[in-house]
């Protein structure tokens, strides 16, 4: 499965110098994706594990990724996280390959070198793990976070072996304006509604909201062919993740605090309390993978391949 390579059509993509490559179109069809999506069984049992460690509305994104990158992963050489967070991503799901992670949080550093090889490290500033070259590079909703993303970017496409991978997941330019709420908001009081948008996303620290088509230009640029595009998301996950973002936000406060989520506190529970969220959430992400311009995808999941930069 690590060779997989999903189809995709082609076009044009301007460079600086005023030439034209042509790569595989960014917009693949889900159904080239759903075959290989994991089981119930094995979803619940990820659910179960991060509702011991998360907020709810983290736990349906969290696990909407899991389901997509399970079906992407590469199976062979080392592999990359970066903005690995406390490393808590690789607990869920066997894993056989060696795991490495950086992040710029000391804290968050401490506790996922229990978990994955990890160092505190700036992609933007240098490459990660010198020496090692990684078969495939996971960006879990961090490289928008970045301010230099073109030197991040070059300094991955650095730490790729020759036929390396990156998979990245990224918001959509209009993940804010999603919900009811948002979308009546945005269709009666636009300057409300984008207002609200504009604190969501300042709040996260969104430098980069792109949509398909400029984050493969920016990739290419810097050492990365797209070969894939998928958007994750539907109406049920999306209407979880607004349903408990309130107590969300809480605990993200929290943690900024304490380095610990208060959800810990339900590592403590036996299995059957937590069966009715654990069913719900499960509902919730039955649908994971959308079209990248579907009016439901909060998020896009890129895959690119090491190539030569479009200096």
């Amino acid at each position: 499965m690590g060779e997989r390579r999903p189809r995709g059509r082609s076009f044009a993509c301007p460079c600086y110098d005023g030439g034209v490559h042509v790569v595989p179109s960014p917009l693949t069809e889900p159904a080239d994706l759903r075959a290989s999506l994991p089981g119930a069984a094995e979803i619940e049992t990820w659910v179960r594990a991060y509702l011991r460690h998360a907020p709810v509305s983290l736990v349906v994104r969290e696990i909407n990724r899991l389901i997509a990158f399970a079906a992407m992963a590469g199976t062979h050489g080392p592999v990359l996280d970066v903005g690995c967070g406390d490393g808590f991503w690789w607990t869920v799901r066997a894993e056989s390959r060696e795991v490495y992670g950086v992040d710029i949080s000391e804290r968050e550093i401490a506790q996922a070198k229990t978990r994955i090889h990890a160092a505190l490290t700036d992609v933007s500033a240098e490459t990660p793990f010198p020496g090692i070259e990684f078969r495939e590079i996971i960006g879990n909703c961090s490289l928008e976070h970045i301010p230099d993303i073109d030197a991040a970017l070059s300094h991955l496409r650095s730490a790729a072996a020759p036929d390396g991978r990156l998979l990245m997941f990224v918001p959509t330019p209009r993940w804010a304006f999603q919900g009811r709420t948002q979308s009546l908001l945005l269709e009666r009081a636009p300057r409300l509604a984008m207002t609200l948008a504009g604190a969501l996303n300042g709040f996260f620290q969104h430098w980069h909201l792109y949509d398909v088509k400029v984050w493969t230009r920016l990739l290419a640029q810097n050492g990365w062919r797209v070969t894939a595009a998928y958007g994750l998301g539907s109406a049920r996950s999306e209407f979880l993740f607004r349903l408990f973002m309130p107590p969300a936000f809480g605990e993200f406060l929290v943690k900024k605090t304490t380095g610990q989520y208060p959800s810990k506190l339900a590592a403590r529970l036996p299995d059957a309390a937590l069966e009715p969220l654990v069913r719900l959430v499960t509902w919730a992400v039955q649908d994971p993978v959308c079209a990248a311009d579907s009016g439901t995808a909060y998020e896009y999941m890129i895959v690119a391949e090491a190539t030569e930069p479009l200096r």
